[in-house]
């Protein structure tokens, strides 16, 4: 008896590239990498079969589901339909931003500019379409295999 295993490693690479590309063709604008770069799978073994995990720096579900300012903006525009905003009890965000960038987005907050769901359903296609074709190479190699050992190495002839 063969028996076909999948290593889910092999194609964490391809998930993780699709998930950039789908941040990359976004409307979020790209200023220092840091996002893209965050971006990681992490795979989980478990009894009930593998999980996995799609991490990224915390900003990017910001961006994703938009924050609602202390004066205007809206928020629950992203894959999860999570609300965000700020309360005004709290001093102004801090960060790498000048002063009125920092000042805009605490009053008028972030408008939502999704990205999440694009780069899971991209993930999903591209592993599915990934296994799918290991799977056939890996079922050819198995028949090819069980022909050569019910023959001891011979051929089978099928006429028509």
């Amino acid at each position: 008896m063969f028996e076909i295993v999948l290593n889910p490693e092999v194609y964490k690479a391809l998930m993780i590239l699709q998930a950039r590309q789908a941040l990359i063709d976004s409307p979020i604008q790209r200023r220092t990498g840091a996002l893209l770069n965050s971006i990681d799978l992490i795979v989980e073994e478990g009894s009930e079969g593998d999980t996995y995990r799609l991490v990224f720096n915390d900003y990017g579900l910001f961006l994703d589901e938009g924050v609602q300012g202390t004066l205007s903006g809206r928020t629950g525009g992203g894959a999860q339909g999570l609300q965000f905003r700020f309360s005004g009890r709290f001093r102004m965000i801090g960060g790498d931003l000048p002063y009125g960038a920092r000042t805009n987005i605490y009053k008028f907050g972030l408008e939502p500019r999704p990205w999440i769901y694009n780069a899971i359903t991209n993930m999903v296609n591209a592993a599915t379409e990934a296994i799918e074709n290991d799977l056939v190479d890996d079922i050819e190699d198995v028949i090819v295999q069980t022909i050569e050992t019910a023959t001891n190495g011979g051929q089978i002839n099928i006429n028509i």
